[in-house]
């Protein structure tokens, strides 16, 4: 190529640089600049959320990991829980858009602009800008942590652990049902509400369960072996109890191996469908709280199986105490006689 030949290649070139870079307005170079300035990572967004709650007009590449509750409020309005990750953490969102739900899935990295960061939420409303983008990778680490901020982890603990852990512990408890109250209907936020209380005993201790929902209506017996997860504990009429929460499941256990126990029958409790027991047994100076079925103590005393239970109740207390030989499955009686 001659000398002069390429000269006027690279005075076209230039030309053409020129033209083009005349071309960019001053808004759109800001726009551009704003775009590489504002966008943000989850860790940097956590160190923004703890002050005080302001709108962010920057960006957010994050992957959508958990989906938890979802609330309708409406024909327009939606609450919609979830947790975000990227490289760098995770963090919890809620988005009270209906029209975005459909953005909203498991596994897509979204591009999110428009938000606030409060009490260490990504808070997005009808004027967030949600637009779905290419795959993000995320570590494992983040994955699980993302998880937990949805669906967290519900150690096993033993009832007398619960009774000194601190309120607001999340757990699993496990023992046996020993009382079961009549299901109810309660007013929250004016909505009416099922709710039912159960007792659940453990090496000699109980804590009462509040089953929220659905929950309330489980065909339960008393008796059974019960791992109910993600309870959170509570305080009521100064006495700690747990409350089922939207993670909680009721697994039916396999009853340990039977015992056989012998005592005196020194005071009793009735229910509806069972009555309570306090037996001081014959090796040792402690009591121990039993449930018995009262179709089975009609069994034994007879002439009981025609009275009401206010006059089985009597009845009982005048014989007291009573000499008896239980079988027992933790603290359920299986079977009983009179010695």
């Amino acid at each position: 190529m001659d000398r002069q030949k390429s000269q006027q290649i690279a005075a076209n070139t230039n030309s053409g640089s020129k033209e083009w870079h005349q071309s960019v307005t001053q808004d759109l170079r800001n726009h551009h600049v704003h775009k590489l300035v504002a966008q943000k990572t989850i860790a940097e967004l956590e160190e923004k959320s703890r002050r005080r709650p302001t709108p962010y007009s920057g960006s957010l590449m994050a992957k959508v990991i958990k989906i938890g509750h979802v609330a309708d409020g409406g024909d327009d309005a939606e609450l919609i829980n979830f947790s975000l990750a990227d490289k760098s953490g995770a963090i919890l969102a809620t988005c009270t858009d209906k029209s975005k739900e459909r953005k909203i899935k498991e596994g897509k990295t979204l591009h999110i602009r428009e938000f606030i960061i409060k009490n260490g939420k990504v808070v997005m409303s009808y004027k967030t800008k949600v637009m779905v983008t290419t795959n993000m990778d995320i570590p494992v680490a983040m994955i699980e942590k993302a998880e937990h901020l949805i669906f967290p982890t519900s150690p096993i603990k033993k009832v007398e652990e619960l009774l000194a852990s601190p309120l607001g512990t999340i757990s699993t408890v496990q023992g046996q049902l020993s009382k079961i109250e009549s299901t109810k209907t309660v007013k929250v936020n004016g909505t009416d509400t099922l709710i039912r209380t159960i007792s659940i005993e453990e090496n000699g201790k109980k804590i009462d369960v509040t089953l929220w929902h659905e929950m309330a209506e489980e065909d339960l017996k008393i008796g059974q072996y019960l791992s109910i997860s993600h309870c959170i504990l509570k305080e009521w009429q100064l006495q700690k109890t747990l409350n089922t929460t939207l993670y909680s499941k009721i697994q039916i256990l396999t009853p340990p191996l039977t015992t056989t126990v012998r005592g005196s029958i020194d005071s009793l409790s009735l229910g509806e469908v069972s009555m309570e027991i306090a037996l001081k047994e014959r090796s040792k100076a402690k009591y121990k709280d039993f449930s018995v079925e009262l179709s089975l103590i009609r069994t034994i005393f007879p002439e009981t199986q025609h009275t009401r239970n206010e006059q089985l109740e009597e009845y009982l207390i005048e014989k007291l105490p009573i000499e008896v030989e239980l079988i027992a499955q933790g603290s359920s009686v299986q079977n009983m006689r009179l010695i």
